[in-house]
Formats: structure tokens, sequence, C-alpha cells
């Protein structure tokens, strides 16, 4: 790992009181005579900070400089590598604080492989910038308390713990670290055979390993899993009837995926039900659509603000890396208070979006007992101080889905209630264009890379490209799907292509600039699709919505996009990365609670094993994090139930480091940071 030496002294330092240990549950093993280095991460090489090593005990003492502009808007963000050999190379993110106690050992390192899984270069040192490293750093606390060497409080606990699978898959995953680095006779060869580079190079170190895991996390799952028996330095860890050979759908390991759910919205008063989509701002904040109060089927009237980490928005001053105050990985001096009311909000359905002055855009459906008489968007403000009046802007609009926001900062709308595509001109809703033509229902809105935008209709199983003419909107083409494909989400990658997915005949068709239908792709995972995205690598991502059976699994599925250069080798445009079932959130057993702690269904009610449940969206963060809407409840009754009693889904799932990070907020195709 190379790195530039650090060339500035300051007055103020850190004093970093750490060990480097293997194992956890068991007696550890201190790793003596260990090298430990501290690095500062940046946009080029890191700086080496310091560099100390371990005594007979495993422990050792490092003094940081930090200096005064680290307290600013782009704080300084530190990592520690433990290399007691050539192969044992062990890994903590120290945040931008630093943390000033750490414990080193292979839970730490792999949090720190998933979270900066896409910041990893080629010598496996750490690259990026401040925002998007922050947001690394507070989702590998999410996994490891990097101060403590174990498992979170977020995944000791609801809506984590049991009722999903990751904790145990921690554990196994360190336990094969463990056995290498404990000099288990072949651990490490077997572990590196079973995890090379996508260019086929095998690692040659127990950090290069895991970061590979990371990076494939659908590579030789089953032979990895069997790794695991070796040691047990590590618990819990995943049994057999938790493996790839289970018979337990709900339990069965697919992919080495990481993931963590989320479900407070920072008030009782409004607990996510039926999450629906999500935009990104400039500092990391997810704004989240919310459609139902949850267990009734009512619209409701907040919508949720989460920190990049997944906690709730709390107002004043906020951290973006991390809910530990010793390490803050960025601060902002004003953020959201979650959830947010007012400004129209009701029934937030599909659309949510951020313009080019970092207002938040989000349409109203509305239904249930508070069924409005037109829907409406609502403006806010950054802040999220409602911008728009209590009933929102109606101009135009009825029931609105889609939104997408151009360069020149035009608001498109699709505004499904009466048919029509509107589009607010630099964000005014006194300045409006409708559009519409013999096509009905417009649901999914986005934006080409020259400005036009593209809508789909479920009603009629077509797809449009518009785009403003002399002062109008005027269409370029419609493209006619089957009959019956009801498709929903669209977007649009930087060579012009539309990835529209059909979720009733569980189809993701790409169609070109020029209007030819150049892809049709079914199977692989794809199962009722409703919302679809593309990562800054033009990967797509698409999130199954599904049809509900009593064993069924949901998932999120990639798929290799139009620059096959950057999918794996010999991976074509169109086919799935991801594993044959998609990337899916298993259970370890018990039942998914509400962040109330009451069950899914309620008190009384038959439980419920799917954390991870019916989804209408699927977007990636700046860190390369996935963030998959659980927007309906599993059951078939929902589906068949008078007035859908209970529909609304619960939380957010985000899958660590599976992406490639992409710009926020997007004002077109998904870009690099």
């Amino acid at each position: 790992m190379s790195a530039c030496p650090s060339g500035s002294s300051s007055p103020n330092n850190v004093v970093i009181n750490g060990s480097v240990i293997s194992g956890g549950n068991v007696p550890p093993v201190a790793i003596a005579g260990a090298t430990v280095s501290i690095y500062q991460a940046q946009t080029g090489a890191p700086l080496l900070i310091t560099q100390t090593s371990t005594d007979g005990n495993g422990n050792f003492t490092a003094k940081v400089p930090v200096s005064s502009s680290n307290t600013s808007s782009t704080p300084a963000l530190y990592y520690a590598v433990a290399s007691k050999s050539p192969n044992i190379l062990l890994m903590a993110s120290l945040g931008s604080g630093p943390l000033s106690s750490v414990r080193i050992n292979e839970l730490t390192t792999i949090a720190s492989a998933y979270a900066f899984a896409q910041f990893f270069q080629s010598d496996y040192s750490i690259a990026g910038s401040s925002t998007p490293l922050s947001i690394a750093a507070g989702m590998a606390e999410n996994l490891v308390a990097a101060q403590s060497g174990a498992a979170s409080a977020v995944i000791q606990a609801s809506p984590n713990a049991y009722q999903t699978n990751t904790w145990s898959e921690l554990g196994s995953l360190g336990n094969i670290l463990a056995a290498c680095t404990q000099g288990v006779t072949n651990a490490c060869t077997n572990l590196y055979a079973l995890s090379p580079a996508q260019n086929g190079a095998l690692p040659i170190n127990t950090l290069q390993a895991i970061v590979n895991i990371a990076l494939h996390p659908a590579a030789n799952v089953n032979s990895i899993f069997n790794l695991a028996s070796v040691s047990t330095s590590y618990s819990p860890a995943l049994t057999a009837a938790q493996g790839p050979s289970s018979t337990n759908p709900l339990q069965k390991l697919d992919a080495w995926t990481m993931a963590v759910k989320v479900n407070n919205s920072g008030s009782a008063n409004c607990p996510f039900g039926g999450p629906a989509n999500i935009a990104f701002d400039v500092n990391g904040y997810a704004w989240i659509n919310n459609n139902v109060i949850q267990g009734t089927p009512n619209s409701s009237n907040c919508l949720m603000v989460l920190l990049p980490n997944g906690q709730p928005a709390m107002g004043s001053v906020g951290s973006i890396g991390s809910t530990n105050t010793t390490n803050i990985a960025n601060t902002v001096s004003t953020v959201p208070t979650s959830p947010i009311t007012g400004g129209g909000i009701l029934g937030s359905g599909f659309g949510i979006a951020i313009d080019a002055l970092n207002n938040i855009w989000s349409g109203n459906f509305g239904w249930g007992n508070n069924l409005p008489v037109s829907g409406s968007v609502t403006k806010l403000s950054s802040e999220g101080v409602p911008i728009s009046p209590a009933t929102g802007y109606t101009n135009g609009l009825s029931r609105v889905q889609g939104i997408a926001v151009d360069p020149s900062n035009n608001i498109w709308m699709a505004s499904y209630g009466n048919n029509s595509v509107v589009a607010y001109l630099k964000g005014s809703s006194a300045n409006v264009i409708t559009y519409s033509d013999g096509n009905v229902q417009p649901f999914g809105m986005a934006i080409a890379g020259d400005g036009s935008a593209w809508v789909t209709y479920t009603g009629s199983d077509t797809v449009s490209k518009l785009k403003f003419n002399g002062g109008n909107i005027a269409k370029v083409f419609t493209v006619n799907l089957p009959a019956g494909s009801n498709p929903k989400g669209v977007a649009v990658d930087s060579q012009g292509n539309a990835w529209v997915v059909a979720g009733k005949t569980s189809t993701v068709y790409a169609i070109s600039s020029s209007g030819a239908i150049v892809g049709t792709y079914t199977g692989q995972g794809i199962n009722g699709p409703w919302g679809i995205s593309l990562d800054a690598k033009g990967n797509v991502w698409v999130a199954n919505f599904g049809v509900a059976t009593p064993s069924a699994r949901y998932s999120v599925v990639q798929l290799c996009g139009a620059i096959t250069g950057n999918c794996p080798v010999g991976v074509a445009m169109g086919t799935a990365i991801s594993p044959s079932a998609g990337y899916s959130l298993p259970s370890a057993g018990s039942q998914v609670l509400l962040n109330s702690g009451s069950p899914l269904y309620g008190t009384g009610a038959p439980p419920s094993y799917l954390p991870l449940m019916r989804l209408t969206s699927v977007n990636a963060d700046m860190a390369g994090n996935i963030w998959a809407t659980n927007n309906w409840k599993p059951s078939a009754i929902n589906d068949i139930a008078p007035n859908d009693a209970n529909p609304g889904g619960d939380g957010v799932v985000i899958f660590i480091g599976v992406a490639a990070p992409t710009k926020a907020p997007s004002l077109g195709p998904a870009q690099s940071l």
C-alpha cells in the first residue's frame, strides 16, 4: 500500500490507544509486533500520518496531529492498517475524530472492506473526496463498532439482529479471516484461491481477499461458506441451515452482500409506512417518500429524511458520517428534522427529486380516507421547510407519480390522474407547460443527457420521448410495448438508452435514443419489477415488487449496462451480475418487527420473516450503497383484502458498497463524483 508521508505538523494531537487482535468470542489472540500505520484518506494517494508497532499484548499508542481544518465542512478521514506479515493485513476506519480508541481485528477489516469497497485503489489504499468517504465511514460503523471490534449496536438490535442474517454473516467471514490470521494450515491459500480480483489476479493478503469478496459477492458463494467451519473465533455465525445449501428459502445464503435495515423515521407519530422512492441531496441525506400511515390504508402526511448512515436527521447540527460523536465524518450547520410535514404532503407517491437549487420536489398521490380532490406536488427547501402552500402546488397536476429535473432546472412530472406530462419551467409553479396525447396513466420520468424527457405510460403500455419545442412539449416518438406490460420505472444511461421495467411481464427493456428496442431481458431474478436506476458506471439496478407467496423472498437485481467494460469479464449488456435470485436479505430466524417493536402485521397476526419486502425503488448513493425501499408488505392478503387494510411495508434496506458511487443530486443520467 503506497502513501505519501505527512508533511505538516499540528499543535493538536489525538492520542489513539489501540490493539490488534484476532478473534472475538473465544479468548482472542493478541498480535504482537504488528506494524500499525495511520493514514489520512484524500482524493489522491493517502497521507501516512504516523506508524508504530504493537507490544507483546497487541497494544499500541499513536499520536495523530489534527489540523484546525478538520472541523470544517471537509474534515479529514482516517483509517488504520495493521500488518503482521505480507499475508496478514487488518484494517479499521477511524472516522474524522479520529477515534481515540480502536480494536483492529477481522470484523473491523470486513466492515472497512465493504464500506470502502468502491474507493480501494489498485494498491488497496483508499482514495476519494470528503463527503463520499464520510458516508462510507458511517456505513463501516453501522456494521462494526471500531472501538470494541464487535458487531455494532445497529446490527445487534432490531430491525437487524436475528431478523436479518448480517450479524451471522459477519461472524462467518470473520472466522474465515481468523483462520488465515491465526495460521491454520492452508487457510490463507484456500481463501485467496476463492477471492480473485475482477482481472483474475489472486489476493496476497487478508485485506485484499475480503475487498475482492465485497466487490464480487455472488462469486464462489458455497466454497467460501465452507471455509468458515475451520474457525469458531466469532459468533454468531451462519449455520448449515442458513448457508447456500439450505432448504429454507427464507434463510438461504445466495451472495456475500452486507445489508443494514433502517426503519426509524425520527418520530413515533409518523413511522415508516410504504416508503416509495429516494432522492439524495448534495450532503448525502436521503429524502424518502412515505405512502401510508403504518398499519392502515390511509395516506401519510409526512416524508422521511435520513442521514447518510440511515439514522433520522434530527435538526440543527448533524453528522453525515456516524452516530458516534467521536467519529463524526462531516457536519453541516443546518439540517432538516425528520419526519417532514406540511407543504401539501399527502400520500407521497413514486416521484421525488432534488433540483439545481437543492430544493426537494415530492409528488402527492393520496388515497384511502384522506382521498384528495386533486393531487399536487410539494416543494421543500434543503432544510425541509415547506415552500409550497398547505395544499401543495396543483397547477396542471392530478395525482403525481414520477418526477425528474433537467439541467435547466425544469421540473418534469408524470401527472397520472389526468394523463398528462407537466413541466414547471425553471421550477416555477406559475410557468407551466402541459402535454397529453392518447397515451394514458404516465408513471415514470427520466431525463436524458440532451435534456429530453422519457415517460412511461402504465395504462397504454407505451414509452415516449419528449422534448421542448417552441415553448411547448413535443413528442419525439412513442415505443409500443407488448399489451399488458404495465411499464413503471425508467432510467436513461449516458449512451442515451432508456431502461424500462415492465412489471406485469417481469421484463426489462433497453430502448435506444432513436426509439429502437435494443434489449429485452427476462429471468435472472427479475420478478415484477417496479423501479429501476443506474449507477455511475452505467450498471442497471432493478427493484422487484414481485408477487406475494408465503415463501417468496424479494430481491434487487443488478444487470450489466451498455458500457460492458464496466462489468465483469465476459458479461454482456442486460446480463445479471447478481445471482440467479438477485441480491436478497435472508432471515436469521427472528420475525420482522416494526420500529415500535410490534410485529409487522400486528400483535397476534402470523409472523413475517422477510426483512426485504416488495420493493418500488433502488438508488445508489455517493459511496456506492444501494438503498431499497420496502414499499409493500409481503403477504398476499394485502393484494386481495378489502381496501388493502395494512399494505405499507417497513423501512429501507441498504446494501453496502455494491454499486459505483453516484453523484447527487441527479439532473440527468447518473454521473460519477
